[in-house]
């Protein structure tokens, strides 16, 4: 059940301190079966861009890069709830995706931290260089491309918390599995929000407006940018004070329609009173664009 998100520069040492901690992980699980203790009838299962079949090349292409974080996202989906430890290693160097991972271990109520290992870029570029497998050499100039683009986690945001670091530049630097093992089993996971509790659906006109009133504040916000280009509130519904707090940049139509999309997802098969579509949908765009802006 519980998520694991290593990020790091390609050739940092993640996937060598990735490996090392689902070998721990599995021993504590063995240690806690004769007693049932915490996590005894937990599991391990280990992602990375190996096992999923991504190349280094598609790091490449901005569009291909995308497929690949769904392909990432898509494993998670699949095994995270099953009673499984799920460890991605991943560059998830994008601040956004370790979000999207967030939520999705929120959603259904498990515990998830975030395993950053840190090196310098010239050490990851001479570990490249000294790796004599061809097959899992990186481009030097595409390691120093996706260290520019990497965007740190940082503990004080609820999706990058717990936070772990290791220094793989310092040779004795470990992981601390107890404090990982408390983080993801001893404590409880934080309540999901009330848009992503799965309860049956209510209602045959259910469907319908969830459909028009996520349509309508959508066009809301289209009508919005047209008038007043960027920033600003959009006022969505003046008795219960509802507004969309626009960013400073422009948002795109398709960028919206993305989190209608996702929402209604979310959604469908969930029961929340027909009154409440909109203001949790408003609750859901605000919080989406002050993340992506």
């Amino acid at each position: 059940m519980p998520l694991v998100i290593f990020t790091g520069f390609p050739c940092s040492g993640k996937t060598t301190h990735a490996k090392r901690l689902v070998e721990q992980l599995e021993t504590k699980i063995q240690e806690a079966k004769p007693i049932n203790g915490p996590g005894h009838n937990y599991s391990v299962v280990y992602h990375s861009d190996e096992t999923l079949g991504i190349d280094h090349k598609t790091y490449y292409d901005l569009t291909l890069e995308k497929h690949a974080r769904g392909t990432q996202m898509l494993a998670v989906k699949r095994d995270i709830g099953r009673g499984r430890i799920v460890v991605l290693d991943s560059l998830a160097y994008i601040k956004g995706f370790r979000y999207q991972l967030y939520c999705e271990a929120k959603g259904v109520g498990t515990p998830h931290c975030v395993v950053q290992v840190m090196s310098l870029e010239q050490k990851c570029i001479e570990r490249n260089n000294n790796n004599n497998g061809s097959n899992t050499k990186w481009d030097p100039e595409l390691i120093s491309q996706l260290v520019m683009r990497y965007e740190e986690p940082n503990n004080s945001t609820r999706w990058d918390s717990p936070l772990f670091s290791v220094m793989t530049d310092e040779g004795d630097d470990e992981l601390n599995i107890d404090d990982i093992w408390e983080a993801l089993v001893l404590k409880r996971a934080p309540p999901p929000n009330a848009a992503t509790v799965v309860k049956p659906t209510s209602g045959n006109n259910f469907l319908q407006e969830l459909d028009s009133q996520t349509s309508a504040v959508v066009s809301k916000i289209c009508q919005h940018q047209q008038l007043f280009s960027i920033g600003g509130d959009v006022l969505i519904d003046k008795e219960n004070n509802l507004y969309v707090e626009m960013p400073s940049t422009a948002v795109s139509l398709a960028q919206l329609q993305r989190l209608r999309r996702t929402y209604i997802t979310l959604n469908r098969m969930r029961t929340i009173d027909v009154d409440r579509i909109t203001p949790m949908f408003v609750e859901y765009v605000n919080t989406s664009l002050s993340k992506d802006h």
